[in-house]
């Protein structure tokens, strides 16, 4: 599978490591702009691991950003830790597009990560899992759009490593509803 991947840091290097082991074709590139747009279409996903909202905006929507130039179909899986509202927004531009977004932030620092929460569609997230589990031991479904970035973690919580306590705060705040109900992928 060609796999575009948008970021840099030694969490980007592990986790393309882990990619590239298990055969995919990566297409690799620091912020997801300018020369990347034209290899795009050629990716059937892109991964994202961005510092935040006006980087992932910028290399999705700006000016050269890659966004437009994906192909019906394909999956953008954001890795990055950023706003709910913004992972949602990002995910409803995209699906104009006829693009699919999941919003699954990893832990910085951990490869294998102990838990990886996933937002994102059915069907976004059932093709995402696969590529997800090549480092993380754990994808846990949390609902719609954005509803992964709500449910992770804070940075360095390590207390809670089956994700029990992130469940249970999730359903305080949102409730079980048929949109936002917990359950693994």
């Amino acid at each position: 599978m060609d796999v575009g991947f948008i970021g840099s840091g030694e969490m980007a290097d592990a986790i393309m490591d882990r990619l590239r082991q298990a055969g995919h074709r990566l297409h690799h590139h620091r912020h997801g702009r300018s020369d990347f747009r034209d290899r795009a279409g050629a990716c059937d996903v892109v991964m994202l691991l961005v510092p935040d909202d006006p980087a992932a905006d910028a290399a999705l929507f700006g000016d050269d950003g890659f966004g437009a130039a994906l192909p019906p179909g394909a999956l953008v899986i954001d890795l990055s830790r950023r706003s709910a509202a913004g992972a949602a927004a990002n995910a409803a531009r995209l699906a104009e597009l006829g693009v699919l977004q999941v919003d699954a932030p990893v832990v910085s620092g951990l490869i294998p990560t102990a838990a990886i929460t996933l937002g994102g569609s059915d069907a976004a997230c059932a093709r995402a899992e696969p590529l997800l589990r090549l480092f993380s031991h754990e994808v846990v479904r949390a609902g719609g759009p954005g509803a992964g970035q709500r449910m992770r973690p804070p940075e360095g919580d390590t207390d809670d490593p089956d994700g029990l306590h992130r469940l249970l705060r999730l359903m305080a705040f949102d409730g079980p509803t048929d949109s936002v109900q917990p359950n693994l992928c």
